[in-house]
């Protein structure tokens, strides 16, 4: 009987804990894009791009930025891998065949703002985990930013 009560009690700790670490990433994505939104509209597109290359206000470890257009469909920024820069993801698919960069782009370009969640290899253990990825597209222009985080 005390062996199931511990395990129940622990099993809710957890799980509280688990919830209250993922509510503090959503409100540091939340920060950080505002903070980015920001600079960006404050130093102009090529500078707030070089900013945001540097590690780290707006690059620190999975907290990074990403700059899209709408238009195209391609990446114009990418914090984390500049490689992607140039390339058309918008038929890219997530485990479970969800076209999620298509999506960040249909809610950037209708509703301006908003979370899109995917399944995406976390880049520390390499499998597949549940990632969140706040979009805003910046005032009326073709860009727009995205920054995400892993559960």
């Amino acid at each position: 009987m005390f062996k199931k009560l511990a395990l129940s009690i622990f099993m809710g700790v957890f799980f509280v804990v688990g919830a209250a670490h993922a509510e503090d990433k959503k409100a540091h994505v939340l920060s950080m894009m505002d903070k980015a939104i920001a600079h960006y509209k404050s130093v102009g597109q090529e500078q707030a791009f070089k900013d945001f290359a540097v590690e780290g206000e707006f690059k620190n470890g999975e907290f990074y930025v990403i700059g899209q257009s709408i238009s195209k469909g391609s990446i114009i920024f990418h914090g984390a891998n500049e490689k992607l820069i140039g390339k058309n993801l918008q038929k890219v698919k997530d485990t479970d065949g969800k076209a999620f960069v298509a999506e960040m782009s249909e809610l950037a370009a209708t509703k301006g703002t908003g979370w899109v969640d995917y399944k995406w290899p976390h880049p520390e253990t390499k499998k597949i985990a549940q990632k969140y990825t706040y979009v805003t597209r910046v005032d009326d222009s073709d860009t727009f930013l995205m920054i995400g985080y892993y559960e």
